[in-house]
């Protein structure tokens, strides 16, 4: 049961949502022109295992950073309980991995390349978000990434597997969803300054220091009250 509990903390469920919102989006878009449910499970099952692949990578890699110690201040990662080896989070991470890869081939078959390239991108920016030689979310990119991976890559690449081709107006609408997304990211990193500054993890919070990225979270709130006023 440890180790079940361990690999549901390393899924970390709760983010889901992030993901969810996006995909339905772009789900309630396409149902104006069919519904289509196998495109639909699709779409939605490509974002669910992707968000649990991007939750694991940056499980093991903060620990292995040292970041996720005792002076952490949020909720205990899988690896840093320690439950689970290093050799099964790789494996875990790995069927992961292969079912992202699985459903990205079922995407390509019912679209076209342009889905691998797609996912290929994000994979890459889900794996150098926290590993890598040169992290971005290690040097205050952190926020502007989540941004566009769950903004319009999420949204216009969900829409493409439904056959709409992106507008002007769609690709606001999709910069929504990625900022409300940033919106967490920066919460966390807010609370983690001082832990990040050990571990010599630049966020932008740690750049910008307490007050200036709360300011910040402001300012985001209200470019997202914009972007809903302009799609309303």
């Amino acid at each position: 049961m440890d180790k079940i509990n361990s690999i549901l903390i390393g899924f970390r469920l709760k983010t889901l949502p992030a993901v969810l919102g996006p995909i339905l989006i772009a789900v309630s878009i396409s149902i104006n022109n069919s519904v289509e449910i196998l495109r639909i499970a699709l779409v939605i099952s490509i974002g669910v295992f992707l968000q649990v692949l991007v939750n694991l990578l940056n499980d093991m890699q903060d620990f292995n950073n040292g970041l996720d110690n005792q002076n952490r201040v949020g909720p205990l990662r899988a690896s840093q309980i320690g439950n689970l080896s290093r050799s099964e989070m790789n494996w875990i991470t790995l069927v992961i991995f292969i079912i992202c890869l699985f459903l990205g081939f079922i995407a390509f078959l019912i679209s076209s390349f342009l889905t691998i390239l797609v996912g290929l991108v994000l994979f890459v920016l889900a794996y150098s978000y926290t590993g890598g030689p040169k992290p971005y979310g290690y040097n205050g990119l952190g926020e502007l990434g989540v941004i566009i991976v769950f903004g319009p890559m999420t949204v216009l690449g969900s829409l493409y597997i439904f056959d709409i081709n992106p507008t002007s107006k769609l690709l606001l609408l999709s910069i929504i969803p990625g900022i409300s997304a940033s919106l967490i990211i920066l919460i966390n990193n807010i609370r983690d300054i001082e832990n990040d500054k050990k571990g010599e993890k630049n966020t932008i919070a740690v750049i910008l220091g307490e007050k200036k990225s709360r300011l910040l979270y402001y300012f985001l709130v209200i470019i997202i009250m914009i972007l809903l006023s302009i799609n309303a």
